[in-house]
């Protein structure tokens, strides 16, 4: 019989603004990188036509002199080995995941702004718009003035709904925390279908609400998370309520290093009208949030070496 084939994380690209923003995302991209061994990639999308907004050099700026501020920068953060890169285009997603898929990146790295409201919806969101285009998993990172950066050793969570998407973000989950020496925790929501489900406060707990479903969803947790062979989760658990606010409650309470979602990555129209839990949980999640768009795995299969009887 043969082992089973394990994955390997190759290439890690951390995507740079110059902004506070984008810090946290390099530094835990970099770190990524050295625990796996991969080779890191260091970009910056240079829009054509316009400033970034966030601190980036305004249009006309060089690439040259552009290359030199991010190779300053990476040095800054303590970091070294890394290519370096500026990728051009008319918007900054599409510079970035350009970049990665011409790297063939395994994994994606972008900070956060937690914009919300107004701003939001005028200036969108870089991080938001490479989980649903870039071609491999996604790691956006938050940096919240004053809060509390999570260990990167804190236990990794898993959001489950049982389907195929659940089965690739378990596999990544167990390679984030393996890489990192955490323990894995797998939790699966119950949407709250009352009157008002947006009014109502969450419950955690499935299990306290309605002990007989709680128990026979962990059975099924358990069922689910036994037909991967390199996931053993630590602790399951089963919430009622809004999924991303949940998730994201239980990521706070856990003091979790990340959290795992598979999400359709789906756009347009169909993103406007169904929404995505995923993207919900990125804007209000207190760790960094790894996604993964159907069909991304978290590194690539590595051929078995040996055989075993």
């Amino acid at each position: 019989m043969r082992r089973p084939a394990m994955t390997a994380l190759r290439t890690v690209v951390a995507a740079v603004d110059f902004s506070a923003g984008s810090e946290a995302a390099l530094a835990r991209g970099a770190d990524l990188a050295r625990r796996a061994g991969a080779a890191l990639h260091v970009v910056h999308a240079d829009v054509l036509f316009q400033s970034s907004g966030d601190g980036a050099p305004p249009s006309g700026t060089s690439g040259g002199t552009l290359r030199l501020r991010l190779e300053r920068a990476v040095r800054d953060a303590g970091v070294s080995g890394a290519t370096i890169a500026v990728a051009r285009d008319v918007k900054a997603v599409a510079a970035i995941t350009r970049y990665a898929a011409e790297v063939d990146a395994d994994l994606l790295v972008i900070g956060t702004h937690g914009r919300t409201g107004v701003a939001r919806l005028l200036l969108g969101s870089v991080a938001e718009a490479c989980v649903a285009a870039a071609p491999c998993p996604v790691l956006t990172v938050p940096r919240t003035p004053g809060a509390t950066e999570p260990s990167p050793e804190a236990a990794v969570l898993v959001a489950v709904d049982f389907s195929d998407r659940s089965r690739a973000a378990i596999a990544a989950g167990g390679r984030l925390a393996a890489l990192f020496g955490a323990e894995l925790e797998l939790v699966h929501v119950v949407r709250d279908t009352g009157p008002y489900p947006g009014l109502a406060p969450n419950i955690l707990s499935l299990v306290d609400y309605d002990p007989a479903q709680g128990e026979a969803i962990r059975d099924r947790l358990e069922r689910f998370a036994d037909t991967l062979p390199d996931a053993t989760p630590t602790a399951l658990h089963v919430g009622l309520g809004e999924p991303s606010r949940v998730v994201t409650a239980l990521a706070a309470e856990r003091g979790a290093g990340a959290l795992v979602l598979g999400t359709h990555g789906r756009t347009g129209l169909a993103h406007a009208l169904i929404g995505s839990v995923a993207e919900a949980a990125l804007r209000r999640s207190p760790c960094p949030v790894l996604t993964l768009r159907q069909p991304h795995r978290l590194g690539r299969v590595a051929p078995s070496l040996a055989l075993v009887s």
